[in-house]
Formats: C-alpha cells, sequence, structure tokens
C-alpha cells in the first residue's frame, strides 16, 4: 500500500544497516533450526546408550555429523552437547546482534521522520497552525510517533526475524515428517480469520485512541493557562467533570483495544492445543510401528513448539503494526499538508530597501464570502510612520499580516519600493520587516538568546546597545544574572512591560527597515507605556513604521493615520487634518478624551 511504502521509504538512507541486522535475523533462524535438528540424534543417542535401537531416519543426521567433524560414532555422546551449547550461543549472539541493530535502526528512522514533521509543521501557513489544536499537535509529534516507532523499531523486526525462524522450523518438520507437517498446518487458515478481524479493530481503535490523547493534552493545555479564570469563577469541578468524561472515552477505547491483544493469545493457545493432541496421537502411534523414531518425533514436536513462539509474536505484531499504521497516517496529514503561501519559482532575494510600502485595491477573507479586507489601498512613504486605528475587528492586524505575507490577498497587490512583496522570497522579505505585537512571546530561555533570536552574527555590545535603545537595559542590570537570566516560559519570571522591552530590544537587533508595533502598549501600566513609548520614537527613526493603537495618544505625531472600519479605509490624514473632519476619527478622540472637548 502507499502508506507502508511511503513510511518505509526512511529506510533508504539506512539500507546497509536494514540488509545486515536481515543477515543476523537470518543466522538467529538457521541457530534455532540447528537446535530443533540437533535434538534428533541428541535423543536417539539416549536410546541407544539405553540398549534400545532408533527407527527411522535417525542415521542421516548422525552419519553427516560424524562425516562434517570427522569423529567416530563413540564421541558422539561427548560432540552432541557440545553443538546443542553452540545452537543456543549462536542464537543468543546473533539475536542480541540483530536487536541492537534493528533498534538503532528504528531510532534513526524516527528521528528522521519527526524530523520531517516538526520541519513541516513550523513551516506550515499560519492559518493552518491557527485552527490546530495545540494538544493535538503535541500528540501526532510524541504519542503517535512512538506508535510508529514501536512498528520499526520493534515490530518490522519482528516480522523479519520470526518469519525467518518459521521457514527454517518448517523446514525441519516436514524434513521430518510431511505428513504430520501437513496436519499441523490445516489450522492455520482457521487462525487467521480472527487474527485479521482483531487487527482491523486495532487500527481503528487505535486511530481514535490517538485522537482522544490529542483531545486530553489540548484540555490540559488550555486549563493550564487559563486557571486563573477557572479559580476566579470557581470551575474546578466543572473542569475536573469535562477531563473525567474525555478520559473515560480514552479508557473505553483503549479498553476494545486491550480486549483484541487479550484475545490474540488464547486463540492461538486454543489452535496449539488442538494441533498437539492430534499430533501426539499419530506420533506415538508412528512410534509403536517402528516408522518413526523417538529423536525424529521430538525433533518434531521441538521445531513445531517452537514455531508457537514465532506466530504468537506475529500476531501480538499485527496489532502493534496496525497501531503503527494509525499513527503514520496522523503524521502524514501533517507531513504532506503542503504550505499554500510560497515563494514564486522566479522570486528573487532582497538585500536592503528603501521602505516604501503600497497596498493596491487588495481585498482578502479567512472565509468564503465573508470579506474581512475591502479595496485597501494606501502608500506609505520611506522613514514615514503611519498608524492604524479602528474598532477590535476591523481588519488593521490583518493589513499587516498580508505585509509579512503569513496570509495571501484574494485580489490586489502589495507592493515594496514598487514591486509585488510574491516576486521577493519570504525570508529576505521577512528579514527587512520588525515585529512587535501585544502579546509578546518570549523563548524558555535566557534574555541574551531572547533579544538575539534570529541573529546569527551578533556580538554582545549589539545586544546591549539594541537594550538600551529597548530602554531594557536598566532593569536586565538588576537582575542577578543579567543577560543570563532565564525568562521563564513564555517569559513569565517578567513584568508585561519588561517582556515588551525585550521585544523591541529584539526587532532592534535585528535593523529592519520596516517596523510593526502591533498594539505594543495596550496592556500597560503609565510608567511602563511611558518607557516603550520612548523606545518606540528611538527605535522608529529612519525607518518606515506602521502602529496599530486603540491608545490615540500613542499615534497623534504619526505622519498619517489610517481609520479602518469594517475593512475598509474610512479616513486618511495626519492628527490635526482627521479632527478638523469631524468624522470617525474625531468620534473615537472624543471617545478618550471627552474632557479635551475639541473645537476645532
Amino acid at each position: 500500500m502507499n502508506e507502508e511504502q511511503s513510511l518505509y521509504s526512511y529506510f533508504r538512507p539506512f539500507l546497509k544497516r536494514f540488509l545486515l541486522a536481515m543477515g543476523f535475523m537470518a543466522m538467529v533462524a538457521v541457530f534455532t533450526g540447528f537446535f530443533a535438528v540437533i535434538i534428533q540424534p541428541v535423543i536417539d543417542e539416549m536410546v541407544i546408550q539405553g540398549g534400545g535401537q532408533p527407527a527411522g531416519r535417525s542415521q542421516l543426521i548422525r552419519n553427516l555429523i560424524m562425516r562434517v567433524l570427522g569423529i567416530r560414532e563413540k564421541q558422539l555422546v561427548l560432540v552432541l552437547p557440545q553443538l546443542l551449547f553452540v545452537a543456543f550461543l549462536g542464537q543468543a549472539i546473533f539475536s542480541f546482534l540483530s536487536l541492537y541493530s534493528m533498534k538503532t535502526l528504528g531510532l534513526k528512522v524516527v528521528r528522521n521522520i519527526r524530523d520531517k514533521l516538526y520541519r513541516s509543521l513550523i513551516y506550515q501557513s499560519v492559518d493552518f497552525l491557527s485552527k490546530a489544536r495545540t494538544g493535538d499537535l503535541v500528540s501526532r509529534i510524541s504519542n503517535d510517533i512512538e506508535k510508529i516507532k514501536m512498528a520499526v523499531a520493534e515490530t518490522l523486526a519482528v516480522y523479519i526475524r520470526e518469519t525467518l525462524t518459521l521457514a527454517c522450523l518448517l523446514a525441519v518438520i516436514f524434513y521430518q515428517d510431511w505428513g504430520m507437517a501437513t496436519l499441523s498446518l490445516v489450522l492455520i487458515p482457521v487462525a487467521a480469520v480472527p487474527l485479521l478481524y482483531f487487527g482491523r479493530k486495532v487500527k481503528k481503535r487505535g486511530a481514535q485512541s490517538q485522537e482522544t490523547i490529542g483531545d486530553l493534552g489540548n484540555f490540559m493545555s488550555e486549563s493550564a493557562m487559563g486557571n486563573k479564570i477557572v479559580k476566579a469563577y470557581n470551575m474546578e469541578e466543572f473542569e475536573i467533570q469535562k477531563f473525567r468524561q474525555l478520559n473515560q472515552k480514552h479508557f473505553r477505547i483503549n479498553a476494545h483495544i486491550a480486549l483484541a491483544y487479550s484475545l490474540a493469545a488464547p486463540i492461538m493457545d486454543v489452535i496449539g492445543g488442538l494441533v498437539a493432541a492430534g499430533l501426539f496421537t499419530v506420533g506415538m502411534h508412528r512410534i509403536s510401528q517402528g516408522t518413526l523414531s523417538p529423536g525424529q518425533f521430538t525433533s518434531f514436536l521441538t521445531a513445531l513448539f517452537l514455531m508457537y513462539a514465532p506466530i504468537k509474536r506475529l500476531t501480538l505484531a499485527h496489532n502493534d503494526y496496525q497501531q503503527g499504521r494509525a499513527g503514520w497516517e496522523r503524521v502524514k496529514q501533517i507531513i504532506l499538508a503542503a504550505n499554500p503561501i510560497r515563494d514564486r519559482a522566479a522570486a528573487a532575494e532582497i538585500k536592503s530597501i528603501r521602505g516604501e510600502v503600497e497596498f493596491q485595491n487588495v481585498h482578502f477573507a479567512y472565509q468564503p464570502r465573508v470579506p474581512v479586507l475591502k479595496s485597501i489601498s494606501f502608500r506609505a512613504q520611506p522613514n514615514e510612520m503611519v498608524a492604524l486605528v479602528g474598532a477590535s475587528g476591523s481588519g488593521k492586524t490583518t493589513i499587516m499580516n498580508l505585509l509579512l505575507r503569513f496570509y495571501e490577498p484574494e485580489s490586489g497587490e502589495v507592493l515594496i519600493d514598487g514591486r509585488d512583496i510574491r516576486s521577493i522570497t519570504m525570508k529576505s522579505l521577512r528579514e527587512q520587516i520588525g515585529l512587535v505585537t501585544q502579546d509578546v512571546f518570549l523563548f524558555n530561555d535566557t534574555i541574551l538568546n531572547n533579544i538575539a533570536y534570529g541573529r546569527k552574527r551578533y556580538n554582545m555590545d549589539d545586544v546591549q546597545r539594541a537594550a538600551a535603545v529597548a530602554r531594557a537595559d536598566g532593569f536586565i542590570a538588576e537582575l542577578p544574572l543579567g543577560y543570563d537570566t532565564v525568562v521563564g516560559e513564555r517569559g513569565i519570571f517578567l513584568s508585561n512591560g519588561q517582556r515588551q522591552r525585550i521585544s523591541i530590544a529584539r526587532a532592534v537587533l535585528k535593523q529592519p527597515q520596516i517596523l510593526i508595533f502591533d498594539e505594543a502598549t495596550s496592556s500597560l501600566d503609565s510608567e511602563s507605556e511611558k518607557l516603550i513609548q520612548e523606545a518606540m520614537a528611538e527605535v522608529m527613526k529612519c525607518r518606515t513604521t506602521f502602529v496599530i493603537a486603540h491608545r490615540l495618544s500613542t499615534i497623534i505625531e504619526a505622519d498619517r493615520i489610517l481609520v479602518i472600519e469594517n475593512g475598509e479605509i474610512k479616513e486618511s490624514g495626519d492628527h490635526r487634518e482627521l479632527l478638523k473632519k469631524r468624522g470617525l476619527y474625531y468620534s473615537l478622540y472624543n471617545l478618550q478624551f471627552p474632557e479635551m472637548n475639541i473645537i476645532m
């Protein structure tokens, strides 16, 4: 099937190691078969030493051993136990080599799959990631990958090793007595029917199990992030009940999987018991007639019972394989998901820009027939400060998302220095743009690494200058570890204002020609806002800057203010011009500063 072909194509870089492991597994099978064969002359020699006379083909293997080793018949009593030990030793050595080879091979394959999955995930579109559930993504990169690891590192080795072992043991039982061998294999098709049925059930339930793990992970992540709200509204028991319901659903699905696993072995036991009872009846009759020696019968039974363990392992491996397939199908959805926003074949890199930005009749919608932006047209000159104001949901941030190519416009063009940004590589485009958002994201790393994020080449002086421009050097100097202070997950050990200044310092160090401040001061106290505004004023010098703001006090000095309403630019001008128009901006300003009682 295509699923397996694409999954096992990850073995190609390790083909030599895989073939070597197969060689080791073949030797395990050979020594297992050798043990089943060598048991015949051992038993027959015991009969001879007791004064009996073996019947059937017992002399053939004895003669072969004496000829190959160049020994006399009297020496067999000493040599046969040694050969028996060699059979066990060979099995042990090659079992170790095959297991280690396949486990490390499987780990390497899964490492590459995990790398590919994360690479595909990190390059997915903002739209894809905004719609995906965090818990589900974590489940795919952890739990689903573990199922795949079981399939390729454990199950594949079981399939190969046990199949080769079965082939060797089949050769032994057919050599010893083809009639009894045929009888013993009659019931195998009967066993296959329920085992295949259980395999399909395990695959289906395995996919459901992985989905519920994603639901549980997402729920726990949401509960942890929203814990203050949960506590403030006394909803602890409500959230516990919701979790119990999800957990119970996960339990029921896995109980069905456990049932399938538990039934597989007893079915094999029953079939094995039926085969053993029939064979003992036939074997004792053949021995009494002198057509079969005790050694032959013992060798036959040994080979047959040795076949039982591989068949049982293959049964369980089939269930593990079905869960691995289910995990691969979920992982594959992300690996094969194409990001619709990509570089054009003729896209060119840009080293530097003047900073002129123009939107020409741009339309955009997140969902079909639900327009978010309509006929957006404006031009920002180099080094100009352009502010975007309007109610929440009016489309301000969406305009900037189009400039960064997080999304593509449905129609119209976005230009930088007169060039359609789609004709520029995304990497070089974003290299020219610095972004500071309201919801600052800091990594669980040091202040130094957070400021220098994305910079391959920098020195400490550059970092310190960026921190000084961002008015962050003061509080950093007061920390015991300074720039080596770890900020915690999402910067939890810092205040909102401190996180925001680190974010600005990161943008400063990047030295972009275009800057975007998206509600950078909306959640700050007055003192922090004053520091951020000072930092912004310093950073905006000689750069084209876009400022999205609800607080109109932060954009009074803007060269141009665009007033956005319902996805359209309703007004455009500087602060004084817009107040004179007595339009939407005038109303917004009077709402925020009623005490000013503006009369123009």
